[in-house]
């Protein structure tokens, strides 16, 4: 499993916009889940994680193929029109999770 981390600075009351400008089209086969959050002290900071079901290898060879990557980059493109400043960005293997014990 990996994940894709991106902490964004929108521009101020575009989150719906922003929302609806990021949503994956088409959705990857592998994206199986996704969080999106907003800082509480900064509602216009925006905390994105998305899980793909993939290894490192895998995830590689995903990047190389052009029709994927033609949309994640008019994804991209859509989104920068809200963005003021991309604060953080990586892409990190799950070794471990966690769950409360119920």
């Amino acid at each position: 499993m990996m994940c894709a981390v991106t902490v964004r600075s929108i521009k101020p009351g575009s989150y719906e916009a922003f929302r609806e400008a990021w949503k994956p089209d088409p959705w990857p086969a592998e994206l199986e889940r996704v969080v999106i959050s907003r800082s509480d002290e900064d509602p216009d900071q925006i905390l994105t994680v998305s899980y793909f079901d993939l290894e490192p290898e895998a995830l590689e060879a995903a990047r190389d193929d052009t029709t994927r990557l033609a949309a994640e980059e008019a994804r991209l493109h859509r989104v920068a029109q809200h963005v003021d400043q991309i604060v953080f960005k990586g892409v990190f293997q799950v070794v471990e999770e966690l769950a409360t014990p119920h």
